[in-house]
């Protein structure tokens, strides 16, 4: 069974923090500075809740200035204090009170019979899953509360925020937990809520912005956890060209893509405006014509696969067409 040890920690936030193989590249967050020392500081923490040898975890003093960042680190430390409390009450008593609460009442303190399936507990898993619902209550009211959110056209009202999206992962995987699922399932769907809802793209909003950074480096550490705690792949053939499961030998190219959608003028502005950063050219002919009653597009990108993705979130391209420059 895959324990949340010193080594899957240390795993975790080598693969939070890797710039050169990043974890969600087609959200566009490439972590500042301040943000990549926030997740830095934080995995310290984590890993020292898991050695077991620090009993409190105040917010390390450190020179942050971004929001974000800020935020990162309170989530990590609230993430590592539950860790460190759960895996203490687990050593006093394991019928401890504390291990109720830990859970927000979803453990019962006296009934054992729901912690697991077998009967046993699987201590690590606990103690994650405690510290992931910390970790997300020190987020809540921190950006802005839902009163005070703008009404105008364009604000993501629909889209959770930052703390909600942290708070349904946490309750997602508690109640795996207490079912007696794995580490890996228990990573697996966190990372999966607390990225469903979202559309990809960064805001022009200030505040949607702090939002959109904080859950997508939220979203990294989550992803990064569950990439390390993944059963291994039973070993396959490679393909002609030498690669192995998950490998692509190919070169970048500069590619030329075509295709018409179906998309109302705002969503029309909207792709375009999201897909700026990733083509050098774009043009955009209405379609208003007798011959085609939809937008067509003409791009030119050395990031055809960002691209795709990033269209394929507004919906089905038609006539797609890609093909090379050079």
């Amino acid at each position: 069974m895959m324990s949340f040890d010193a080594d899957l920690v240390g795993r975790w936030f080598r693969r939070a923090r890797n710039r050169d193989e990043p974890v969600m590249p087609h959200w566009g967050i490439e972590p500042t500075d301040q943000e990549a020392e926030a997740v830095r500081l934080g995995g310290e923490q984590v890993l020292a809740a898991v050695v077991a040898d620090q009993a409190t975890f105040p917010v390390p003093v450190a020179d942050l200035t971004e929001l974000p960042a800020r935020l990162v680190l309170s989530y990590l430390t609230a993430l590592a204090a539950g860790v460190a409390g759960t895996r203490a009450a687990f050593a006093a008593s394991p019928e401890s009170a504390a291990l109720g609460d830990s859970f927000g009442g979803q453990v019962s303190a006296t009934d054992t019979s729901d912690v697991g399936a077998s009967g046993s507990t699987d201590v690590g898993a606990m103690a994650l899953v405690a510290g992931l619902n910390a970790g997300a209550a020190a987020l809540h009211g921190e950006i802005v509360s839902p009163a005070h959110r703008p009404a105008e056209p364009g604000w993501r009202g629909t889209e959770p925020t930052a703390a909600e999206s942290a708070r349904q992962a946490g309750v997602a995987a508690a109640e795996l937990v207490v079912d007696g699922a794995g580490l890996p399932e228990i990573t697996s769907l966190a990372a999966d809520v607390a990225m469903a809802g979202w559309r990809i793209g960064v805001p022009d909003d200030p505040i949607d912005r702090i939002e959109y950074r904080t859950r997508g480096l939220l979203g990294i550490l989550l992803v990064a956890l569950e990439l390390e705690t993944r059963d291994p792949e039973p070993a396959g053939e490679p393909a002609s060209c030498g690669a192995a499961p998950g490998e692509n030998n190919g070169s970048i190219f500069d590619a030329e893509i075509t295709f018409t959608m179906g998309l109302a003028p705002a969503d029309m502005r909207a792709l375009s405006d999201d897909l700026a950063g990733l083509v050098s050219e774009l043009v955009v002919w209405p379609g208003r014509d007798s011959r085609n009653s939809w937008p067509r597009f003409h791009l030119h990108t050395e990031q055809p696969a960002e691209v795709i993705g990033q269209v394929y979130a507004y919906g089905t391209p038609f006539d797609l067409a890609i093909t090379s420059r050079d």
